[in-house]
């Protein structure tokens, strides 16, 4: 069984993801919290669950998201932490990966992509859900203004992909895990972490989300 932790400032957030979450057979809401503080004190207590991933929101009173996430990768650097998302503000995804974020959810996402992600995340990988690629590749601002990417543009070169590695990049965007896309592809997952690693080098980002965000950002999927 994953045990999240939750924390948002919205009560009818906190119950309809409980709620949602329940309904699948290994994850599970262990305790919420109304903002980052009170979940900051939830763990350092000792006295709840303890949990695998902890899934947050970014605006909370008190503590916000992003300044949890950054206190949690110090103090709690085993546990994933996922942001829920409805606009990707400018600076908060630079932000949030700087601060160790694993992945990221949006609270449309149906519960089967909310699961998968928490499952991705507790396992150690960092994904982003469908409707996550989406919000980020958007990144829109009030008036119609497009954001910077967050991540360096392409070369004027431009990328080339091989067809294998165009699949993969694919996939990556569809919040799947190295062995769901060996799985998808019919190769080896030793043959799809290579591919992944090929296209963190070619897109010149750090990690997994990068390249994804990247792929979004660009154009490349």
């Amino acid at each position: 069984m994953i045990n999240v932790g939750l924390a948002d400032d919205d009560a009818l957030v906190r119950r309809t993801l409980t709620d949602l979450l329940a309904t699948t057979d290994d994850v599970r809401v262990a305790w919420t919290a109304s903002d980052g503080q009170e979940a900051l004190e939830l763990l350092r207590s000792g006295e709840q669950t303890p949990v695998e991933v902890v899934l947050l929101d970014v605006q909370m009173p008190r503590l916000d998201g992003i300044a949890l996430a950054e206190i949690l990768q110090e103090e709690f650097p085993g546990i994933g932490v996922l942001v829920l998302t409805t606009f990707v503000a400018d600076g908060v995804l630079d932000r949030a990966l700087a601060a160790g974020v694993r992945g990221f959810i949006a609270k449309e996402d149906s519960v089967s992509a909310l699961a998968n992600t928490i499952r991705n995340v507790a396992s150690g990988n960092m994904v982003l859900s469908p409707a996550s690629s989406a919000i980020i590749g958007r990144r829109s601002i009030p008036g119609g203004a497009v954001m910077p990417p967050v991540v360096p543009p392409a070369p004027a070169t431009g990328i080339t992909l091989s067809p294998r590695e165009s699949e993969v990049l694919f996939l990556m965007t569809e919040a799947l895990s190295n062995k769901q896309i060996a799985a998808r592809l019919g190769v080896s997952e030793a043959t799809v972490k290579t591919h992944v690693s090929t296209l963190i080098g070619k897109l010149g980002v750090q990690d997994r989300v990068g390249a994804v965000v990247y792929a979004l950002r660009n154009g490349l999927v």
